[in-house]
């Protein structure tokens, strides 16, 4: 495999692993979301705690959708990863700016934040790094 080829492949090896890691979320927040909940999470679950983890479990449901979709489309067409990486945050951020319309502020001490915050800046940083490296025709890694 060339530089070259490595730069332009580099987006769907992401995005492949970026699919692992959502199925890996969705396995925390669905089969041991008690545990996602203290670790990560951190909901007070003294009002409503059961409808919060019915949320907190249906968001799991739909990280398994995107792993699965995120393997799907590196795999079988990854010529479409750098496109589907920088959709990632441009829908967080989309509801980013949902949520300051409707008024919404956590409240939770949300370690997770962080998690989500690395796994955007990595959506970002990748289809620019893949083409700096596809127009220099090096591998800056």
């Amino acid at each position: 495999m060339t530089r070259r080829s490595f730069a332009k492949d580099l987006p769907s090896y992401v995005l492949l692993m970026l699919g692992f890691v959502d199925l890996l979320r969705g396995v925390l927040h669905t089969f041991f979301i008690d545990w996602a909940n203290r670790t990560f999470a951190h909901l007070d679950l003294s009002a409503n705690g059961a409808d919060q983890l019915v949320l907190l479990s249906a968001f799991g449901i739909s990280n398994f959708l995107t792993g699965f979709i995120y393997i799907l489309i590196s795999r079988r067409a990854g010529q479409l990863s750098e496109f589907v990486l920088l959709l990632i945050p441009s829908a967080y951020g989309l509801g980013w700016l949902g949520m300051q319309y409707a008024g919404v502020k956590p409240e939770a001490d949300f370690y997770g934040r962080y998690f989500v915050l690395g796994y955007l800046c990595i959506c970002l940083a990748t289809p620019i790094v893949s083409r700096v490296c596809r127009d220099r025709g090096t591998a800056a890694i």
